[in-house]
């Protein structure tokens, strides 16, 4: 259960590409886009209403900042039982991020677990398929995360002090949009590992990242991960090599998403038909 500060959306209509684009699928993302208005819409009263004081059974608040949330996350996830579904528009790799170690909890408990997000989390988050091999690629217009297809964490807008909110959801309206945002996005994404590959790095290569960032040095690495000092070296020196960096501050800015023009640098540039 994964959870980010901010809630970078893909509903400017820049981002629904019309050339090329079959018929179908245009108005399928068109469709996906509405929904996703409606739930927002749908999400935004209740969180007035809440606020106002009127009842709001079925809704409320589950945290506000990521402290909060990630604790409200935390004694939800033992709750799921077979599925965990998570949209995310824009997510950014931060080290103390306690939320990926819950995430891997929920795979190994063998639930159905997959986190649909934006290709422009991929182009900043160079980890993202290695911590989270669950991930695919698409629209990604509204966050939430839908566990058993019964409870919905929605997010709602900023609290007055400019922090994240997330709210908690049991009552058919939110969940019944929620389902269908999903039900939508899903045929239209893409394995963020493709099938029969591996993820780029390994799962000790992840957790030296997280140190190495956080400034360790690796004999501190060595004794947190309980590996030799060497064994540390050698992860670091495939972390640079697969990250394309040359030493640890470059490896640190390309992990962190350096800056969207950093991140859009890595996209694969349009094809332009020659006159």
């Amino acid at each position: 259960m994964l959870w980010c500060d901010g809630q970078g959306s893909e509903t400017d209509m820049e981002h629904v590409e019309r050339d090329g684009r079959p018929a179908g699928e245009e108005a399928a993302l068109l469709e996906l886009h509405a929904t996703s208005a409606a739930l927002r819409t749908r999400v935004e009263g209740l969180v007035l209403d809440f606020r106002s004081g009127r009842p709001t059974p079925g809704f409320r608040l589950l945290g506000e900042g990521l402290e909060q949330i990630d604790s409200g996350l935390s004694a939800l996830e033992p709750t799921a039982r077979s599925s965990v579904f998570t949209m995310q528009p824009l997510l950014f790799w931060d080290p103390r991020n306690a939320m990926i170690d819950l995430d891997g909890q929920t795979r190994l408990r063998g639930l159905d677990i997959c986190m649909i997000t934006s290709g422009r989390t991929a182009a900043a988050y160079p980890l993202l398929s290695s911590e989270m091999p669950h991930v695919r690629i698409g629209h990604a217009p509204t966050q939430f995360i839908l566990i058993d297809r019964g409870t919905a964490v929605v997010g709602g807008p900023p609290s007055d002090g400019g922090y994240p909110s997330a709210w908690l959801a049991t009552r058919a309206d939110v969940l019944t949009l929620v389902r269908s945002v999903w039900d939508q996005a899903l045929p239209m994404s893409r394995p963020g590992v493709p099938d029969g590959a591996e993820p780029p790095f390994t799962p000790r290569q992840c957790l030296v990242a997280r140190r190495m960032v956080l400034g360790l040095k690796d004999a501190a690495i060595a004794r947190e991960l309980g590996v030799s000092v060497r064994t540390v070296a050698a992860e670091v020196a495939a972390l640079l090599d697969g990250l394309g960096v040359a030493s640890r501050p470059a490896a640190a800015l390309v992990l962190r998403g350096g800056s969207d023009r950093s991140a859009e640098g890595r996209r694969r540039a349009p094809v332009v038909d020659e006159p």
